[in-house]
């Protein structure tokens, strides 16, 4: 292996073993393909101890192959897709320092830059508001809007009941009742599920309308549960508001680093 490129090459189609201070050269036979020349291979390393070791073993096997081997002598070349580095992995409270690092100096550019304009007041609210709407964009979607267009595009709506309602605990004193239904899906499976989000207070129990994802059953809704729809249309309402918003103070920013400050 070489970055990218793998080799793989047969006894049979190693001629001669050359090695001098860590620099391996592979001779190959006239009708080996498949690398760089066609003609040699060669390998290099730091570490002539396990250089020596290596040339050891595969002269030894060169001197036991068989004079007829039975597989083709065909080098076999491979380049593997472009692998990115892995980052270390970072705490939760070390994100949120790689993040509040450079808003605070985005919100300080920003903000000076609007008071020379006039506008220091709307520009700092703009600034405190858009991290919350970010978040508020960020609930709307993963928690509602996203169920609900895949279950918009293809989902089943079939026969069921709310048989109960799961008290799901969120943070210190917060929590949300989820509602638990049961239904048969097409197939004919008997299905007991919990929506994976609920709301402040039990609803009613009973027969229902229960829409769920072929392809993922665990994905459900009711068309009787209209405050989820409500909460999801206002959470991403306020959410790409803040993104529209916080085009005015990256505008100032944008100024401020070809002004030069």
């Amino acid at each position: 292996m070489r970055g990218r490129i793998t080799w793989t090459v047969p006894l049979a189609a190693i001629d001669r073993v050359d090695y001098a201070g860590g620099r391996v050269l592979l001779k190959l036979s006239p009708d080996a393909g498949g690398a760089e020349d066609s003609a040699a291979l060669t390998l290099t390393t730091r570490n002539t101890t396990a250089a020596d070791a290596f040339v050891q073993q595969l002269r030894t096997a060169l001197r036991r192959r068989p004079a007829s081997p039975q597989a083709p002598a065909q080098v076999v070349r491979e380049v593997t897709g472009r692998r990115l580095p892995r980052l270390p992995p970072i705490s939760a409270g070390g994100k949120i320092a790689l993040g509040i690092v450079p808003y605070l100096a985005f919100f300080s550019v920003a903000v000076d830059k609007g008071a020379e304009a006039g506008i220091e007041g709307p520009v700092a609210f703009i600034m405190l508001y858009c991290p919350v709407g970010w978040l508020m964009l960020h609930a709307g979607w993963t928690e509602v809007m996203r169920d609900a267009l895949i279950l918009r595009r293809r989902g089943i709506t079939v026969p069921g009941r709310i048989r109960d309602y799961d008290w799901h605990h969120i943070s210190e004193g917060r929590g949300e009742w989820r509602p638990v239904y049961e239904f048969r899906t097409l197939e004919g499976r008997n299905l007991v599920v919990t929506q994976p989000v609920g709301r402040e207070h039990k609803g009613e129990r009973g027969p229902v309308d229960v829409t769920y994802d072929p392809l993922s059953p665990t994905r459900v809704r009711s068309l009787r549960d209209k405050r989820l729809a409500i909460r999801g249309i206002a959470l991403t309402f306020f959410g790409v508001l803040s993104v529209v918003l916080m085009l005015i103070p990256l505008w100032l920013f944008i100024s401020a680093l070809l002004t030069g400050w």
